[in-house]
């Protein structure tokens, strides 16, 4: 699986000017020493093929064991990481203190556990989804910190249009269909009027930089709110089932491919057409 992996990244790298993202096995997400092993080898094979390192960057989930693995990654051996499945601002806190290059956040379901949980909110910069999403791109800004935001799982235009500083969007094919031939905006001019008094900046402006959660003793589940955390185990145990049902169907495909081959390399076309060898001499 590695080296599939690293054929798709060295793919890609032909096709675009910027890094290629390429993903750890999520199932190793309560194994770090799997997921070091793994993100080291696919890095190993991308230096053995000259690939400078930023344009590499491996995805861990964002678990207590995922975040502790990326700062062992970062710190230890340059890697850069993309931390996936970010769910709260003290969440994004941890993966910025473990030196992540890159987060992602998951819009869809951050927006629907709030929904569930205080009943229907209108999508705007006052929606609590959208509140903590944006606290997030507000705390990397004002800390100047080298962290990119990625949102996905977007439900649609009104709730990317509510973020102000995104740096990556991942849409999916419907809005993809959607975008003007003329461009498109991702904010509202009257969102930067009120940004100083916004919620989501006061939650940014108030949240501790460096936070002291990787120093800590128990998990860091555990050192979040009880929101937080809820939210967290939420959106990451849903995800995680997603990705280990996914990561199921690619090595069921690349196992028929592999026995294909296999048949096709072996196979002695002599015997389809009823044919002997004959000798040199013959």
């Amino acid at each position: 699986m590695v080296f599939k992996l690293f054929e798709l990244g060295l793919a890609m790298l032909g096709s675009v000017k910027g890094p290629v993202v390429i993903f750890v096995d999520p199932r190793f997400h309560d194994n770090k020493a799997a997921m070091v092993d793994e993100a080291r080898a696919l890095v190993d094979l991308f230096d053995r093929a000259d690939v400078r390192r930023w344009r590499v960057i491996i995805t861990l989930p964002a678990t207590d064991v995922g975040i502790r693995a990326a700062r062992e990654l970062t710190n230890k051996y340059s890697i850069g990481i993309h931390l996936s499945m970010v769910t709260s601002l003290a969440h994004a806190c941890a993966c910025i203190e473990a030196g992540a290059t890159m987060l992602s956040m998951n819009v869809a379901p951050i927006m629907t556990w709030f929904e569930k949980k205080d009943g229907d909110h209108p999508i705007s910069p006052g929606h609590p989804g959208i509140k903590t999403i944006q606290s997030c791109i507000n705390y990397i800004r004002q800390n100047s910190l080298n962290t990119s935001l990625l949102v996905t799982d977007i439900r649609d235009w009104d709730e990317l249009k509510q973020l102000d500083g995104v740096d990556a969007a991942a849409l999916n094919q419907k809005m993809l269909d959607q975008i003007s031939v003329r461009g498109l905006t991702t904010w509202f001019p009257e969102i930067l009027e009120d940004y100083e008094i916004s919620p989501a900046y006061r939650c940014a402006r108030e949240a501790k930089y460096p936070s002291d959660l990787l120093r800590r003793e128990r998990s860091i589940g555990m050192a979040l709110s009880a929101g937080d955390r809820s939210l967290m185990w939420s959106v990451v145990c849903i995800r995680l089932g997603q990705n280990k049902v996914f990561m199921g169907k690619i090595e069921d495909v690349i196992r028929k491919e592999v026995n294909r081959r296999l048949y096709v390399d072996a196979f002695d076309p002599h015997a389809l057409y009823g044919r002997k060898e004959q000798s040199i001499g013959g």
